[in-house]
């Protein structure tokens, strides 16, 4: 039987106004918005954060609009570089649970959680409130996270409770879930479909659902029968997992289950990341030039450095000999409790450039990480494994 999916949708509360209150957090306690031009009454607002809610302030209303409700409305100019900073923070807290992650703008993403629950040895739930607690801790922020076996009905869960909601929408409540819910609440519904749905007498997510398959089809195509699929939980839609190619780095962090305290638990853990980092980058066809190594400790604390060699590298071994030096120098033998560590490769270059160039491959080792790969694709992680070479 295959496995059901466990799909998170996490959702960054009031991403541009909380930004900005935590670089002013003078502005905590007032109603502010994000507007596109706050010294022209014809700018339109952004984001606003929680106080400014209660008055009624909407995002894409004019500002002068929004200070006829809240007239001690304080409006400020957005700063979308350091929305995008602290966007790629959160997203480094994201891939210490999971690789299998979709951006859906700057402030939601969704992860595929399925195969870390047993990593973590954790419910969907007790991972996501982990998630929760590192980006609060971490950057100061809350999110909301969505819980269930697809991305649509991910989604919903996430809009349910604001600010740090966590809601698992599983296949004992999604029916008394969906009846509460609005047709407009789904992603895929817009203001023109949610119109001519209206007109069929359909106004609850319970109310679609019941509906036949055929008529949706009718009325809207393909996208109809997608509506129908989405809200019946007939959903495996794939994340669309941005590819390395498209970035300048491949790598794979986590979070330790308890605080590592001894050199044995380090190389281990760093063992573990350097396997999964390398069959990254021979998935894809890189070979990387330079390391680089995070390690966030107990205490959140952070430490970083980086090393290259003069050839290009995709085994897991020259990962790890490389991490665990770089480990050895920021944190030396005697070090405090590590709770988290993450390998990132640079310096990428492709399969066909790397032959070119590299006159000193070693297509021995190659050939054999890439028989590896092969066999646990089809026979699972554990079936075969290169032996640990600890020489430290």
């Amino acid at each position: 039987m295959e496995k059901k999916r466990v799909i998170f949708h996490i959702d960054m509360n009031n991403f541009y106004a909380s930004v900005e209150c935590l670089l002013n957090p003078s502005l905590k306690n007032y109603a502010i918005a994000v507007a596109g031009d706050p010294n022209k009454r014809t700018g339109i607002i952004l984001a606003k954060n929680y106080l400014a809610k209660v008055f009624g302030v909407k995002t894409g209303e004019a500002i002068w609009e929004a200070r006829q409700k809240c007239p001690s409305l304080i409006t400020v100019a957005p700063k979308y570089e350091k929305y995008q900073e602290i966007s790629e923070k959160a997203h480094e807290i994201y891939y210490r649970y999971t690789d299998l992650i979709e951006p859906f703008g700057i402030d939601e993403c969704w992860l595929d959680v399925t195969d870390s629950l047993k990593l973590f040895n954790a419910t969907p739930k007790e991972l996501g409130k982990r998630i929760q607690d590192d980006v609060l801790k971490e950057l100061g922020l809350s999110v909301s996270v969505g819980i269930s076996w697809g991305k649509t009905l991910a989604k919903l869960g996430s809009d349910m409770k604001k600010p740090l909601g966590l809601t698992e929408i599983n296949e004992k409540n999604y029916i008394d879930t969906i009846k509460k819910l609005k047709i407009e609440d789904m992603i895929m519904v817009g203001r023109h479909t949610a119109q001519k749905l209206h007109m069929m007498n359909v106004n609850t997510l319970y109310d679609l659902y019941l509906l036949d398959p055929a008529l949706l089809k009718h009325h809207f195509g393909v996208v109809g029968v997608a509506l129908h699929n989405a809200v019946s939980g007939i959903d495996d839609d794939k994340l669309i997992v941005p590819r390395d190619e498209d970035t300048k780095s491949v790598g794979n962090g986590a979070t330790a289950v308890h605080d590592m305290t001894t050199t044995d638990e380090i190389k281990d853990f760093l063992h573990d990341l350097s396997i999964k980092v390398s069959k990254r980058l021979r998935a894809h066809g890189f070979s990387a030039k330079t390391v680089h190594l995070s390690i966030k400790y107990a205490d959140f604390t952070y430490q970083s450095c980086q090393t290259s060699l003069n050839y290009y590298f995709s085994s897991e071994q020259e990962i790890f000999d490389l991490s665990y030096k770089l480990f050895h120098l920021l944190a030396g033998n005697k070090f405090a409790p590590v709770r988290a560590l993450r390998i990132s490769t640079t310096n990428l270059i492709t399969k066909q450039d790397k032959e070119q160039i590299n006159i000193f491959l070693n297509t021995k080792h190659e050939k054999l990480c890439s028989t590896i790969d092969k066999l646990k694709d089809k026979f699972g992680e554990n079936v075969i494994s290169l032996a640990k070479d600890y020489t430290y």
